[in-house]
């Protein structure tokens, strides 16, 4: 079953979603036009803040079919990877178009006339689909106002507005928020700065880089851990029976996991004072880790803990509620003196300003984020789909093969269930994720921890094994999966098309 249906297809963002996603509609014979309003392609990595790094390591964020030109550090700077994406947009000859920015999408008959306005003025084009992959975390940063915010005397930042960690240099700083931005601010401060003070509501489980002397990438990356992770849906009966019959061994798994991460935290004050344990308690969360593996989940930066231990960061368990001309005020009346505050409190709902309003009150009506099914379409929008609303431990491949997913699409060698169908999907997801995953404003969007399970569903989609590693049975099991692994699901895939006389189905699993 050979299809001939070739789109000219517009992707919106050239971050690593939107050149993985394109790089995979090329492959497949479409015409592809990636737009970006900023001046230099990389999305979020684009415009972040220095010295952030890739908290997966190199050989878990690059095209599955591209491994890096170049020996990267192990957790590569924003740098490198910008670096990184030039090399596979110039190795494949994607058509990326910086500073063009997409304004409207009117809907035509099976396609989309795009607007867009670049140095020459305003355009329009027509597209017979389009992909969005502006990213979750590229545009704006959740900034709350405060009472008394204008008296104060000092300086208040977003992390997204810090060009240089100087600025630390020798101050009195308040790092607000427990994400990853707001540990990673909180560090570089107290490398720098006279005193570091890290406010936040309730303390987050952080992942350490090493679990008892093993990178954590090694028990989180292969099957034998993750088959652990409960999720929305789990692909195999026996995975199914083991969380659904037997989830005494995965709570207890977890709960081991949970001790070690105490007493690795713990040891880092063993021989100090009271007063650096108690440091240190008040940066340990009280709650479940599973609720905590969120799209943001953070991996400590290697000096945190002890930064804590030594004083160098002083933790607040408390609400911000005010500021004062010297500082700002905690909200059980503490006050706490400083030249500088850091308001790290995460990112907004994605918004689609671009799109038909119509469409906008679908995808931007749920304070968890976009809701798709597969995390890749939304049913009740023609010719659309989203690229990176699928974020992830194994990010790249999840793009790629949800990419793949759509072409089958597109191609008409898939065929999509009923409308009803899609949206019971979609809500079992959101609620399963409103009942057992924190909340942030990216919710919908997340597949984080349960990227094994999430892969392994859409290649079962394509007709293709999901068990990469095999025949070595080894190393499917306890061997950790990087981004090569899925290099030859796109040839597998194109080698049963000829064959196949009949369209393949989503399998009836959710997710």
């Amino acid at each position: 079953m050979v299809s001939q249906k070739r789109r000219r297809i517009a992707v919106i963002g050239a971050g690593v979603s939107g050149i993985a996603a394109a790089n995979v509609f090329k492959k497949n014979g479409h015409e592809v036009v990636v737009f970006d309003k900023s001046e230099e392609i990389g999305g979020v990595w684009a415009v972040a803040y220095p010295q952030v790094r890739l908290q997966n390591i190199y050989s878990q964020y690059h095209l599955s079919d591209f491994p890096w030109p170049f020996t990267p550090d192990l957790h590569p700077t924003a740098a490198q990877i910008l670096q990184y994406l030039r090399a596979a947009v110039n190795h494949f000859q994607i058509d990326v178009r910086l500073k063009h920015e997409v304004l409207t999408l009117e809907e035509q008959e099976d396609a989309w006339q795009i607007r867009y306005q670049n140095k020459d003025g305003l355009h329009e084009e027509i597209f017979g689909y389009v992909v969005v992959s502006i990213g979750h975390y590229t545009e704006g940063k959740n900034r709350l106002i405060f009472p008394g915010q204008e008296n104060f005397a000092g300086k208040i930042f977003t992390e997204r507005d810090i060009k240089s960690l100087n600025i630390f240099t020798d101050k009195r700083v308040a790092v607000v928020g427990f994400g990853k931005s707001a540990i990673d601010m909180a560090t570089f401060a107290a490398q720098r700065g006279r005193q570091v003070h890290h406010v936040f509501r309730s303390p987050r489980w952080l992942i350490p880089q090493k679990i008892l002397g093993l990178h954590y990438s090694y028990p989180l990356f292969s099957r034998v851990n993750t088959v652990m992770m409960p999720t929305w849906s789990h692909p195999t009966v026996a995975e199914q029976f083991l969380h659904r019959r037997l989830y005494f061994i995965v709570s207890s798994f977890w709960s081991f996991i949970e001790l070690i991460f105490r007493l690795q935290i713990q040891h880092i004050g063993f021989g100090r004072d009271q007063a650096a344990a108690n440091r240190l308690q008040a940066v340990q969360p009280t709650h479940r880790l599973l609720p905590d593996l969120r799209s943001s989940v953070a991996l400590a930066p290697e000096s945190y803990y002890q930064f804590v231990a030594e004083g160098m960061i002083q933790p607040h368990h408390g609400e911000l509620s005010s500021f004062s001309k010297d500082g700002v005020q905690l909200e059980q009346g503490e006050e706490i003196f400083c030249d500088l505050v850091v308001l790290s409190l995460g990112s907004l709902t994605p918004v689609f300003p671009f799109l038909p309003s119509k469409y906008r009150q679908l995808l931007e009506v749920d304070k968890d984020g976009v809701q798709l099914y597969r995390h890749l379409i939304h049913p009740s929008i023609p010719n659309l789909a989203f690229a990176g609303f699928n974020h992830g431990f194994l990010h790249v491949p999840a793009v790629e093969i949800g990419a793949l997913w759509l072409c089958a699409y597109l191609q008409g060698e898939l065929k999509l269930p009923s409308l009803e169908k899609m949206e019971q999907d979609i809500e079992h997801i959101r609620h399963w994720k409103e009942s057992y995953i924190h909340f942030e404003p990216t919710r919908g969007c997340g597949v984080n921890t349960r990227f094994h399970q999430y892969l392994d569903i859409l290649i079962q989609d394509l007709g293709v094994s999901p068990y990469r590693k095999m025949p070595n049975v080894f190393a499917e099991i306890f061997g950790r999966y990087n981004c090569s692994d899925y290099r030859n699901v796109l040839e597998e895939y194109n080698r049963t098309r000829t064959s196949r006389t009949n369209p393949l189905y989503p399998i009836a699993i959710s997710t």
